[in-house]
């Protein structure tokens, strides 16, 4: 069997010889058909972290049911399904709140910690697994994950229908970002990103109004008494947006960190933050809930998913093309990776 394993820094390599996985009574074996690149998994190629060396790439994707285990009821052999992939333990206080993406326990993920799915066959726990409506193609399917990071940001971030939002960063998950407000009834959405075409992009996918970085002052004179925007969705993780941030939220706002800050840096705006009663919050991953809805936002047309995909190649092409999405000049947003 034939699959892409991270190996390290700058290291992924195609092995031939993985072993077919078995499955157990409560699991279902899978063929895969589409795997979606993520920009985590490109961070961890480029320093060598934190996925674990030895494991098989891949944590968005779709694929066919090919077998199931004695236990399995609702999941039949021929099912179209995509997967959370998420292994909470669902047995400690978080998990059994419905904030599995904090298990406290075991946090594991495929493709991550565990084995993912940039290989032909994998098997994984019935639980995970999300059945597909028949307008859903396979394709699509392998962007729930992202939509669903995104649908998690804006639901916690508790937007309301009027509101006004800046998006930082239009990569894949800030465009997701976009189309979720856009849903949820936004007034005004702007976006502050450097690279042109990801502007068009955002423009594309319901901004009304999108400005390089160092135009941030251009928001505040957008909206109305020129106090800045309800919300700030900050879809990158750098010390200079953070402080863009601030620089753009109006008082009372909230400030939503995405974007994984990967390196420590000062903050010195808290006495700014207090005195102006921003909210700053994290928010990491999705639960089982989000996972579904994410679906139901794609069978409902409410999210386009085909301009974010620029590129689509097969398995042998995958070690070439994280080469190239490690440097910063390239033009891709997502690559899919195709089995069929």
């Amino acid at each position: 069997m034939k699959g892409a394993v991270f190996e390290g820094k700058h290291m992924i390599v195609i092995k031939e010889d993985l072993i077919k996985p078995t499955i157990e009574e409560d699991e279902v074996l899978i063929k895969t058909k589409k795997v979606a690149i993520c920009g985590s998994d490109v961070g961890s190629y480029e320093v060598g972290g934190p996925y674990f060396p030895g494991n098989v790439l891949g944590h968005e994707f779709s694929g066919e049911v090919v077998d199931v285990g004695a236990k399995v009821k609702k999941i039949k052999v021929g099912s179209r399904v995509t997967v959370n992939p998420q292994l909470p333990c669902n047995e400690c206080y978080y998990c059994l709140h419905d904030q599995e993406n904090m298990c406290k326990i075991k946090n594991y993920a495929l493709g991550t910690t565990e084995n993912g799915a940039m290989r032909e066959f994998l098997n994984v726990k019935a639980e995970r697994v999300h059945l597909l409506p028949d307008n859903i193609s396979f394709e699509h399917a392998a962007m729930v994950e992202p939509i669903s990071v995104a649908l998690y940001a804006v639901i916690e971030s508790d937007f309301q229908i009027g509101q006004t939002a800046t998006v930082i960063g239009a990569g894949p998950i800030g465009l997701f970002v976009i189309q979720v407000l856009k849903a949820a009834g936004a007034d005004k959405i702007f976006v502050l990103e450097p690279v042109e075409f990801k502007q068009n992009k955002a423009l594309e996918l319901g901004a009304n109004n999108v400005y390089k970085p160092a135009a941030w002052n251009k928001i505040t004179r957008q909206v109305d008494n020129n106090i800045g925007t309800d919300h700030v969705y900050d879809c990158v993780g750098l010390s200079t947006t953070f402080i863009t941030s601030l620089n753009v939220i109006k008082k009372g706002g909230k400030i939503t960190l995405i974007g994984m800050h990967a390196s420590s840096f000062e903050i010195n705006n808290i006495l700014y933050m207090t005195t102006n009663n921003i909210t700053v919050r994290g928010v990491y991953g999705y639960n089982q809930e989000i996972f579904r809805r994410a679906i139901n936002l794609l069978e409902q047309q409410k999210i386009l998913v085909d301009p974010l995909i620029t590129k689509k190649i097969k398995l042998e092409d995958v070690p070439a093309i994280f080469e190239t999405l490690s440097k910063p000049e390239h033009d891709e947003l997502k690559v899919i990776v195709e089995f069929d």
